[in-house]
């Protein structure tokens, strides 16, 4: 048992290019060893043939026409003698082939008796066993088993060697012809006939076991070692090694899918390449907005305990500046923990089914603004006014406050002007939140949406964003099943497109209930 188990592993071990060496010089050994060994067989027969050997073996004989014939029907009457000799009755089948036999004797012109226990069975017309046996004996003697063929008389006695069967055929038939000197037996040119077949089959086999041995080899290993060699790429981390794939069979589906797997790793790569860059940048980002407001506080402290500040009103001011120092920090901290939240998919939505057009007038009326003044447009297309929409009213609010604010800070006007137009694409509502301030390059626009990215790189004032505002407005709209995208606004600005799913009703053209909202859902947000 344990042997058997080594040499299964031992044959295991060979390389798969062996073992496939191996099976195709089997395959081409097996049906060669087993020709050879027919032909030998073939040929060997031929060498013991006789003149006595019926049937087929009549073929070899080196006589042609007639001759052939009688020899034939002489050879085939003494089986038939034989046969009947060993059979009991007159009427039996082996009896009924040896009068046929005589028949056709008789189409040649000779005479025939057939004699049983000394009694005659069949003798030819015209003709008595005495006579016959008489002109037999006189050309070949009394032998119960002789042959005479002359010029001029055909003689034949033949005596069943078991039982009491007895032929004579006597007649003139013509002579038996002496083969020509040069001519070649047909014996011999069947032999170098199957020589010849021999080896044409040989060859045959051969260049068919190349053949396939060169298809083996362009199907099969040739891809094997391309795989092998792409996938030592990849163990390098060279990804870009492309695997070529020009058979449907097993092995090409076994390098398709390595391709597919490449591409799929090397897709990975470039996420995870991107996500480490997102990752430092996210790590940058926080790092320097939080010490920009923890510099300045320390700085106003470091000023109050050190009496720089003498007068209460300069006490005052640092005071003031701690308080929106710590305001800003507690602002960034709270975005921070929202985006992670939304990030990690923690936070819960309230889904609720709302008039969008009614929602952005109650929020365009009750927003605050402070002491700056925006223009603001609310322009619905037709059909939008009652639409109604599927969104968190908290949640939302959150986003129309960070795209006022994202607006505010890169207007570049004292009284910025704001677009808000509704429109109705496919199952939903798109949003666009348009400003006409000093826009970005187009190249940043897809970027605009990731956190702490800013298309001014300076980081030089944390008040004026933290780079999260955008990334927040992404995840959220996400969260509600929809999508956020950044566009160029004709003219100048930039152009946030937010889409909204419709309720299932308002998709199929009905609407049921006022889709009315609570306006303290504001007011809470606040």
């Amino acid at each position: 048992m344990h042997k058997e188990k080594g040499f299964a592993m031992r044959l295991r071990d060979i390389s798969l290019r062996k073992r496939l060496w191996a099976a195709n010089l089997l395959m081409v050994i097996v049906p060669l060893g087993a020709l050879l060994a027919i032909g030998s067989v073939l040929l060997a027969l031929l060498h013991l043939a006789d003149a006595d050997h019926l049937g087929p073996l009549s073929l070899f004989w080196p006589e042609r026409g007639p001759s052939l014939t009688v020899q034939y029907l002489a050879s085939d009457l003494r089986n038939q003698v034989d046969k009947a000799g060993k059979k009991s009755g007159k009427d039996d089948e082996a009896l009924k082939d040896l009068l046929a036999d005589c028949r056709r004797f008789e189409e040649h012109g000779a005479q025939l008796a057939v004699l049983r226990n000394g009694s005659a069975v069949y003798v030819t017309p015209g003709s008595n066993p005495g006579f016959l046996d008489q002109q037999i004996t006189q050309r070949v003697g009394p032998s119960r088993s002789a042959e005479l063929w002359t010029e001029d008389v055909f003689a034949l006695r033949y005596a069943a060697r078991r039982g009491d069967v007895m032929v004579l055929a006597y007649g003139r038939i013509a002579a038996r012809p002496a083969p020509p000197e040069a001519a070649v037996p047909m014996k011999q040119v069947l032999e170098y006939a199957l020589f010849f077949a021999l080896l044409v089959l040989t060859l045959l086999i051969l260049a068919l076991g190349r053949y396939l041995s060169r298809v083996l080899d362009r199907q099969v290993l040739r891809p094997l070692a391309q795989l092998v060699e792409a996938s030592a790429a990849i163990r390098r981390g060279e990804f870009d090694h492309a695997l070529t794939v020009k058979t449907h069979d097993e092995v090409g589906q076994a390098c398709s899918g390595f391709e597919r797997m490449r591409q799929a790793l090397c897709q990975a790569r470039q996420e995870r390449l991107h996500y480490e860059e997102n990752r430092k940048e996210f790590i940058a980002g926080i790092s320097h907005d939080l010490r920009t407001p923890l510099t300045a506080i320390r700085g106003y402290v470091s000023g109050l305990r050190d009496g720089i500040a003498r007068t209460e009103e300069k006490r005052e001011h640092y005071l003031a500046m701690i308080y929106d120092s710590v305001l800003l920090l507690e602002h960034l901290v709270n975005n921070l923990f929202l985006f992670s939240k939304l990030d990690l998919g923690r936070m819960e939505f309230h889904l609720e089914k709302t008039c969008l057009y009614a929602y952005l007038t109650h929020y365009l009326q009750s927003v605050d603004l402070g002491t700056q003044r925006v223009h603001f447009k609310l322009l619905p297309q037709a059909g939008t006014q009652q639409a109604q929409v599927m969104l968190d009213p908290l949640q939302f609010q959150r986003v129309l406050d960070n795209l006022l604010s994202n607006s505010r800070k890169y207007s570049g006007q004292k009284e910025p002007v704001i677009d808000i137009r509704l429109a109705r694409e496919g199952q939903g509502i798109l949003l666009f939140w348009q400003d006409y301030g000093v826009g970005v390059d187009p190249s940043k626009l897809p970027r605009l949406f990731d956190s702490f990215y800013r298309a001014d790189q300076a980081r030089s004032r944390v008040a004026d964003g933290s780079g999260l505002g955008l990334a927040i407005v992404k995840e959220i709209l996400s969260g509600m099943q929809g999508r956020a995208e950044a566009q160029l606004t004709p003219g100048g600005g930039l152009t946030i497109a937010l889409h909204l799913p419709l309720v299932p009703d308002a998709i199929n053209g009905k609407q049921k209930g006022d889709g009315a909202f609570d306006e303290n859902h504001l007011d809470r947000g606040r």
